[in-house]
């Protein structure tokens, strides 16, 4: 679908108005301009209007660009401060209200006019945060497009980061406002008597329900019953010290080469591979990143090469959010690669089926399990037609592990040298991978660099190292805030892992997934993608820290921290506050030291478990949205990193480097040197068209005219390669002194050239010369020459091939 007309479906009616205007925007791009053109004459003056794009065109362009931008962030600024003064007027009147009253106010109170208030804001709330991906989205394509249609002309990508940082509303947290909107919901369960108002809880489409409502805000956190996930980015300079750091508390996980043998010592931080699955449409890649009721994820995962047999894992998961009862099916396989192309490609999954149950029925299996084995078969293949899915990414790492062994409490694992790889053949005509094949087999071929087969547009290399922390989310355990996620670390791990994740040396990215990074950078130009990530701009940015500004950062947090606590408590009922005494205080440092599951997380999994996992947990509205109580996890913070300089009036930005500014200031014997290795070329120049002269000239009185004429041409074009060859190395070497660029400066293929040419000309001077003389000896001649003499020419003649 293209995206104007997903923009016109996909319209809140209300707000029609204030959305981007994308096809008035593409339509100043004159994209007719860029057709072939026919070669009528212009007549008349008006040339500009016959649909050439030209600089007045293209300032255009950037004046409505920048009007839309103005436009959008004007009314998501205004549509925001309005549900925050809203949300104040409630929290306002339930302060009021007294429930201690005797004389019924509570029971007088409109109650149900408090939720219907609470229901509106919420569903704003969701169409607010929509509007702001929309609008996004458009930005991003049209100046894409504009790249492609008019690459002559100056980019204005980096004029819609530098106008995005000034008018962000894409990066708008919605955190504080979903955390107040979530108190109230506490404070409205806790004090109505009637179950009739609970009831319709959820009941209204796309926002009465929080898991809903919520699921389609970047603030969405990862947050499982038995686990917690958080992400974050580490720059390259950066990434040593993070794995010291966590060296100090947490050793690393040792892998072996080979399993069966422990004792050689030979250990190496795994490359894994994961296999992502999807349609022509990007129907998967559309509902994860949409976060939609259901969204199903398929992938093919292995640890090494293909080619060493690694053992393959097909893992299915399908999170459904239709209401507060979330349900979260995962199912992994097993498979043989000679099982995949009939799995995958051909959907015949018969073959195995029948040999995984024989097996598992061998090994004494029970009943209940080899039905529970043949039900997942069934449900991965039928996934797979009903989606018709089909390899669409190959994402390659490297993984750091650190665990204590034995001890699950936290596990730490940073990923990095990542490369995103296309692995589709949705064009039929030019596919990318054999369609009848589940993988590419150019790269997966045993050979050294596979990767360098790899086309420009065929891959990416993602720019940062990918951290994640994962540990148990206890009841009752106190939690680090700081960052803006609330993580139940004990007293062991608690301080070192706060300092880690509050410093400069990383940054957190919620949500981040692997498979919608790959997808939306390497087909980001494709209409079929409804949206992309928030996180995206941010690549282009320079993610490192000033220490002390991440201090300042820090200590700013905090201070709001303390403040968002004060206002959580202010609705909390008084029968449900109570004081602490030294017996739960003592529980809770028992509680502290619990252990914490090493849960796999939705994107990247380990080796460890392969059976089937199947979960379901019951989610609170305040459940759904506590961690990000503080208000200061934003996916674009784009205060903290400020790359893109907004220059003064009267300040341009230079051409050319610091280095190269300036006259060039370079000793004499470098310019000395470059001439007179300039000057020894012209020396062999001279010598080779001398001896070319001299050859020809003499062709006449030579014995052989045809070896003579043969010599003369190779010593012509040895002439003309030396002088040209002598002539472009001095120019390049010239401007890589002037530019004071560190590259080498030698040439080696020119000598060789003229010592190759060289060589041949006088072997086929030896041939010849050596044949023509065994052609004027006769047989008498040869029998009065000294034996010895004789014996040399024998075998001469016959190295020369003249005599057999």
């Amino acid at each position: 679908m293209l995206f104007g007309v997903r923009l016109d479906n996909e319209i809140f009616s209300p707000w029609k108005d204030h959305y981007m205007k994308y096809d008035e925007l593409k339509k100043l791009l004159k994209e007719s301009s860029t057709a072939p053109k026919t070669n009528k004459k212009s007549k008349g003056k008006n040339n500009d209007d016959d649909g050439v794009f030209t600089d007045r065109d293209e300032q255009i362009f950037v004046s409505g660009l920048d009007a839309e931008l103005e436009k959008v962030y004007t009314f998501q600024s205004s549509q925001y401060n309005k549900l925050l003064k809203r949300i104040e007027k409630v929290e306002t009147t339930v302060n009021n209200l007294d429930l201690n009253d005797a004389t019924g106010s509570k029971d007088n109170f409109d109650w149900s006019g408090l939720q219907n208030e609470l229901e509106n804001i919420l569903s704003e709330s969701k169409e607010l945060d929509h509007f702001a991906r929309l609008n996004f989205t458009g930005f991003q394509k049209i100046v894409k497009k504009h790249e492609r249609l008019h690459p002559n002309y100056t980019s204005v990508k980096a004029l819609l980061s530098i106008r995005l940082k000034e008018l962000p509303f894409h990066s708008e947290d919605y955190s504080p406002l979903l955390n107040r909107i979530s108190n109230l919901y506490a404070f409205l369960r806790e004090n109505i008597a009637s179950t009739s108002y609970i009831s319709t809880f959820g009941s209204q489409k796309g926002s009465a329900s929080l898991p809903n409502g919520a699921s389609s805000s970047s603030v969405n956190a990862n947050i499982d019953a038995e686990f917690q996930s958080f992400k974050f980015w580490i720059h390259p300079d950066n990434l040593m010290e993070v794995k010291t750091r966590i060296l100090r508390h947490l050793p690393v996980l040792v892998y072996s080469n080979d399993v069966n043998d422990t004792n050689q010592g030979d250990t190496y931080d795994p490359t894994i591979s994961s296999l992502y699955f999807d349609n022509g449409s990007f129907e998967i890649y559309n509902l994860k990143l949409l976060k939609s009721n259901a969204s199903p994820t398929l992938r093919l995962r292995w640890s090494g090469k293909l080619h060493d047999k690694p053992d393959l894992f097909l893992e299915k998961k399908v999170v459904d959010k239709s209401n507060q009862d979330e349900d979260l099916h995962e199912v992994r396989l097993k498979l043989k690669e000679k099982y995949l192309k009939d799995f995958v490609i051909n959907g015949d999954v018969d073959e195995f089926k029948q040999k995984t149950l024989g097996r598992f029925k061998e090994m004494g299996s029970s009943d209940a399990y080899l039905e529970s084995l043949e039900r997942d078969i069934d449900d991965v293949d039928k996934f797979i037609k009903q989606y018709d899915l089909q390899p669409a990414l190959r994402s390659v790492y490297t993984r750091t592990a650190f665990q204590i062994p034995g001890d699950d409490r936290v596990r730490i694992t940073i990923d990095s040298d990542i490369l995103f790889i296309r692995e589709d053949s949705f064009d039929q005509d030019r596919p990318i991978r054999n369609p009848n094949e589940w993988h590419r087999t150019d790269i997966d071929r045993n050979i050294e660099n596979p990767y360098s087969l790899l086309r420009k547009n065929e891959f990416t290399k993602f720019p940062h190292s990918v951290m994640e922390i994962k540990i148990k989310n206890t009841t009752g355990r106190k939690g680090s805030e700081l960052n803006g996620i609330s993580i139940p670390f004990s007293r062991k791990h608690g301080k070192w892992i706060e300092e880690l994740t509050t410093s400069h040396l990383v940054k957190e990215v919620p949500n981040f997934s692997k498979f919608i990074q790959g997808i939306a950078s390497l087909f980001l130009e494709d209409d079929r993608l409804d949206i992309l990530p928030f996180w995206l701009p941010e690549l282009e940015d320079d993610i490192r820290k000033n220490p002390n500004d991440a201090y300042e950062e820090l200590k700013a947090k905090q201070k709001s921290t303390a403040q968002n606590k004060s206002k959580l408590t202010r609705f909390s009922s008084p029968t449900k506050q109570r004081p602490t005494n030294i017996a739960e205080t003592e529980e809770q440092d028992e509680q502290d030291d619990a252990d914490l599951e090493d849960h796999e997380s939705s994107d990247e999994e380990t080796n460890e478990t392969t059976a089937r996992r199947s979960k379901k947990k019951k989610k609170t509205v305040v459940n759904q949205i506590i961690p990000f109580f503080t208000g200061s996890s934003k996916l674009n913070d784009v205060d903290s990193e400020e790359e893109e300089v907004i220059l003064p009036a009267g300040v341009q930005k230079p051409k050319t480097l610091l280095k190269q500014a300036g006259p060039v200031k370079v000793e004499t014997k470098v310019w000395l040197a470059n001439e007179r290795t300039f000057n020894r070329w012209l020396t062999v120049t001279t010598m080779f068209s001398a001896l070319t002269f001299s050859i020809y000239s003499s062709v006449s009185k030579a014995s052989s005219q045809n070896l003579a004429d043969l010599l003369a041409y190779i010593y012509f074009a040895l002439t003309l390669f030396c002088g040209i060859w002598g002539y472009v190395i001095y120019n390049k070497r010239l401007t890589f002194i002037k530019l004071r660029d560190g590259k080498h400066l030698d040439a080696p293929l020119g000598p060789l050239v003229v010592a190759l040419g060289v060589l041949g000309a006088i072997t086929i001077n030896f041939i010849v010369g050596f044949r023509h003389a065994a052609s004027q000896i006769n047989i008498m001649e040869d029998e009065n020459l000294h034996p010895l003499i004789r014996s040399v020419n024998e075998f001469m003649f016959r190295l020369v091939g003249a005599r057999s």
